[in-house]
């Protein structure tokens, strides 16, 4: 990896208006280049996780120090598959391992021959004597134990049949790890480093190769690590190489088929942002999730010469403001125009300022749902915004109040029959009916099948909103109408409805996305007209610089 990167990093100070929710810049990983990808944690951890090794057979297991270098205890060879599993008592059924009874138990409690080996050799010497033995290495020291059961009580018949009267009967800690081959349930080895140390695995015994192994349907480079937090299921996590996870990465995020330079625009953002966001994950001990929540991240399957040769040219170049990281932020297409992160989120950045695009319609025609279409009914509506919070009686009126400078919407103005009003931002709007139905922030609303129509004015001019309209009232006082004022009709009062009072509102738009930074496929126009991947950042992120 390219040295002036982790220079840099390491000067970075935490000044500078961030965007909310922020991440710190981090300097903690300023002398490696691997980082942590977190691949199952918290509600998605596992009781046990299998491993193929995509390059050969056979593993080194061991863990990753402070540094994330591999540290190597042992090694298994022959072996393509591996189970690690949390070592509680699981239950091997159907090919899965789970805590419910039934099946072939692999369980946690152990005969542990007295005293200590000198090293993984020694003790899988002396295990291998033993029916059932298997090196176990705990809190630093090589050991040997042999079987398991599901209690105490059953360890301590086994010791007795098996005449190991000089053995003690041992329970699994509540960090400790055992390894299976898939779809077996004899221990090969047993890993307990408390809660300082958590199991690591890399594939190829020789250490030559650069490993690839399948995990969950997906192919990975690098090693993983297994780590009880809490003395619960497994969080895995995959430890690879920066520059790799960047190959990867931008394959998920934008084709491989696009136009390099507009890859190596990706590979700048998604280093960035990955350098940037360090140790984003803290509370389950890694840096980035492998979803959308940070980085759309799984493994090696889209990797081509394209994406490998983008991520290679740009090499440890990342995109800088007054000397420190950017928040990068990218999405798919700004429809016209992308937007100051004010009028998105909370802080005003001085990079992620609103930019009117003049490149991204080239390629209109090759985007899924560029021109989208969304309908309500007024109840529908009302409904929606109800289950957020808003107590508002029938939709009277909808629509937009203000745009931005780039022609966004800022916000959109609701009136309910009541005449309680709302001024709601346009991307909290987004929120409140859903980003993948209000699809970008770039829309238009009209309204059809109301009682109402346009207000006629004096002079014979019309108005389709009484927002912001003046009366003289008979004794030549001015006042301004309510957004909602009340007629008298021959059945009484009622509310006077306009234009926007329709029964069906439809919200007409383009592009998809939070708007702010670089559009993906405003990059895939640039490059094809001829622009540079620094050109093309230097064109959405306002006053950066790439090195």
């Amino acid at each position: 990896m390219n040295a002036k990167i982790w220079k840099k990093a390491l000067a970075l100070c935490l000044g500078g208006a961030l965007l909310l929710p922020a991440v710190p810049v981090q300097a903690a990983a300023a002398e490696t280049d691997v980082i942590r990808i977190g691949l199952a944690y918290g509600s998605t951890a596992l009781p046990a996780a299998n491993l193929q090794n995509s390059v050969g057979s056979g593993y080194r297991l061991g863990y990753f120090d402070s540094d994330g270098d591999f540290v190597q205890l042992a090694a298994v060879t022959g072996i393509d598959k591996l189970t690690m599993l949390k070592a509680e008592n699981l239950y091997l059924s159907g090919g899965s391992y789970t805590a419910t009874a039934g099946g072939t138990l692999v369980g946690c409690w152990y005969l542990q021959l007295p005293g200590a080996y000198a090293d993984f050799d020694a003790a899988k010497k002396a295990a291998a004597a033993l029916s059932g033995g298997f090196p176990a290495w705990v809190a630093g020291e090589w050991q040997v134990r042999v079987g398991s059961w599901a209690s105490k009580a059953d360890a301590q018949a086994a010791q007795t049949a098996l005449g190991l009267t000089d053995a003690q009967v041992v329970e699994a800690g509540d960090y400790a790890v055992s390894v299976v081959e898939t779809g077996k349930t004899a221990i090969l080895f047993h890993f307990d480093g408390g809660s300082s140390q958590a199991l690591g695995v890399l594939p190829d015994t020789t250490g030559k190769s650069d490993p690839v192994t399948w995990f969950k349907g997906y192919k990975y480079y690098g090693g993983f690590r297994y780590e009880r937090i809490n003395g619960g299921d497994l969080t895995v996590v995959n430890m690879v190489d920066l520059e790799d996870y960047i190959s990867c990465v931008i394959t998920w995020e934008m084709s491989a088929s696009w136009p390099v330079e507009a890859l190596k625009a990706q590979a700048c953002c998604a280093r960035t942002y990955a350098l940037r966001n360090l140790n984003k994950h803290s509370t389950y001990h890694f840096d980035l999730c492998s979803e959308t929540d940070c980085q759309a991240y799984h493994g090696t399957s889209q990797v081509t010469a394209n994406s490998n040769a983008a991520a290679a040219a740009t090499e440890g170049e990342c995109i800088w403001y007054n000397g420190s990281l950017i928040e990068a932020t990218y999405f798919s297409s700004d429809g016209g125009a992308t937007e100051n992160s004010e009028n998105v989120w909370t802080n005003t950045v001085p990079y992620l300022r609103g930019v009117v695009d003049p490149y991204e319609a080239s390629v209109a025609s090759e985007i899924t749902n560029y021109n989208w279409t969304v309908r309500y009914t007024a109840s529908e509506l009302a409904d929606k915004l109800r289950a957020k919070g808003y107590s508002c009686a029938s939709i009277a009126s909808f629509q937009v109040s203000q745009l931005t400078p780039t022609g966004n919407v800022k916000s959109v103005k609701v009136v309910d029959t009541a005449g309680k009003s709302w001024t709601i931002p346009g991307a909290t709007l987004r929120s409140i009916l859903g980003t993948s139905v209000l699809r970008s922030i770039r829309f238009s609303i009209t309204s059809t099948g109301g009682t109402g129509g346009s207000v006629s004015l004096a002079g014979g001019s019309t108005a389709s909103s009484l927002s912001g309209l003046y009366a003289i009232s008979g004794d030549g006082s001015v006042s301004q109408l309510p957004d909602l004022p009340y007629v008298i009709t021959s059945s009484g009062v009622s509310a006077m409805t306009t234009a926007g009072g329709g029964s069906t509102y439809t919200l007409s738009g383009t592009g998809w996305g939070h708007s702010v930074g670089m559009s993906q496929y405003g990059a895939k126009a640039m490059a094809k007209q001829g622009y540079t991947y620094d050109e093309i950042l230097e064109f959405y992120y306002t006053g950066v610089d790439v090195y």
